[in-house]
């Protein structure tokens, strides 16, 4: 991972272990926490890695989900959907369509503006540590992508759209704050892909979500 986004996702943690000294001692997890279906939804920022860091600019994500796990049991069943989008840096484009690492000099388009957005359905499978107010978990999974790439030169609008099978890992914390059951987890999404305009094989990039869950 990039040393970049390593820094944000620690971070990210780190500040909200950090901010548990100033929860009340009674705002622990209420019975309703524990019920087997629960509903997330959240959003944050997403750093894109390989050769995306070279052709778009940070970004921000979205994300819904709905958590199946018995009371008690550490383990549960997550379905996910992600939403995705980064603007484009400037940078060039060959007579194939392909991105120019290095700026490309004097051979490609320029770049000047277009977006890149990556639509999620996602199965994971989390396992969480129930240790009190504060409950870390981890999660794995694999699904589906809608990727779609738009780039504008000067002469010209180009834009492609796949779906490509994928897989996420990271890791949260499950929290009491301000009388919301909040999350806060960090992943790392690889997305498999034919070569797009973009050149490169794989998608790679590291949401950061903060989130409430009902």
């Amino acid at each position: 991972m990039r040393q970049s986004a390593r820094c944000l996702v620690a971070a990210s943690l780190a500040l909200a272990v950090l901010a548990l000294p100033a929860i009340p001692a009674a705002a622990q997890f209420d019975p309703h926490a524990d019920r087997p279906i629960r509903i997330g939804i959240g959003g944050g920022v997403t750093v894109p890695m390989s050769d995306y860091k070279d052709a778009l600019e940070q970004g921000y994500n979205g994300q819904g989900f709905i958590l199946f796990r018995p009371a008690g049991f550490p383990i549960g069943l997550r379905a996910t959907f992600t939403y995705n989008r980064f603007t484009v840096k400037d940078f060039q484009i060959g007579q194939d369509g392909q991105f120019l690492p290095g700026g490309g000099g004097t051979t490609g388009q320029l770049v000047t503006d277009g977006y890149t957005q990556v639509l999620g359905a996602l199965g994971n499978v989390t396992f969480e540590l129930p240790t009190g107010r504060v409950r870390p978990y981890l999660l794995a999974g694999l699904g589906a992508f809608s990727i779609k790439n738009q780039a504008e030169t000067a002469t010209a609008t180009s834009s492609a759209s796949s779906t490509e099978f994928g897989i996420d890992g990271g890791a949260g914390l499950r929290l009491r704050l301000f009388g919301l059951d909040a999350y806060l987890e960090g992943r790392i999404a690889n997305v498999y892909t034919d070569k797009g305009f973009i050149d490169t094989k794989s998608v790679k990039y590291v949401p950061v979500t903060f989130g409430i869950l009902f």
